[in-house]
């Protein structure tokens, strides 16, 4: 019984993450997004902490100032960094069993392009298989591993979309991957004009 338990505890967060997604998932539109300045590595901080990050055997760095801010609505945000960092994790982790120790790396960093906050999410795993690239954000169709529902990366683009942004893979491979979320800067508020005497 002690050795099937932890096996039983596992499968029960699965399925209550399954239903927790489908769920979310299921609603026929999110809310709109309430953006607001946001302190960066605050949310970073707080998604990594429910990410479980970090684990044994993998690290995160910060390359997010400590006065850094985006403009978005914190609880979107918040989802999204959740699941990219959770992903990039299990992604690390998932090499280190096949390998026989884990030792990863997940590193963070916000860029100013264009009028748009660039957070890039990047680990050192495995690299997204190529079989899955094509639909990767495509609901049900996800990540391919056998506890994923594939929800989770359909719905932070849609999060991000939902703030005139985007969320792409930008890079993949043997060294890793490289999630880019983007998100509009707050549009400048125009000068009133003053009214004519």
């Amino acid at each position: 019984v002690s050795q099937a338990l932890p096996r039983l505890e596992r499968a029960l967060d699965r399925a209550v993450k399954l239903a927790a997604d489908v769920l979310v998932y299921g609603k026929t539109q999110e809310a709109a997004p309430e953006p607001q300045v946001v302190t960066l590595a605050e949310a970073l901080k707080e998604a990594a902490a429910e990410a479980r990050i970090p684990a044994p055997g993998v690290k995160l760095v910060s390359k997010v100032a400590a006065a850094d801010q985006v403009t978005a609505d914190p609880d979107q945000l918040h989802r999204i960094l959740v699941n990219l960092l959770r992903n990039a994790r299990q992604a690390i982790e998932h090499q280190g069993e096949r390998q026989g120790s884990t030792q990863g790396r997940i590193e963070v960093s916000l860029e100013t392009v264009g009028g748009s906050s660039l957070i890039r999410v990047s680990d050192d795993g495995p690299g997204v298989p190529e079989r899955i690239r094509e639909r990767l954000f495509q609901p049900f169709a996800g990540s391919g591993r056998p506890d994923s529902t594939g929800l989770g990366l359909a719905i932070a683009r849609e999060l991000a979309q939902g703030h005139g942004g985007d969320l792409t893979l930008s890079v993949t491979g043997d060294q890793g991957t490289v999630f880019e979320l983007r998100l509009p800067d707050a549009p400048k508020s125009r000068p009133r004009r003053k009214a004519a005497d």
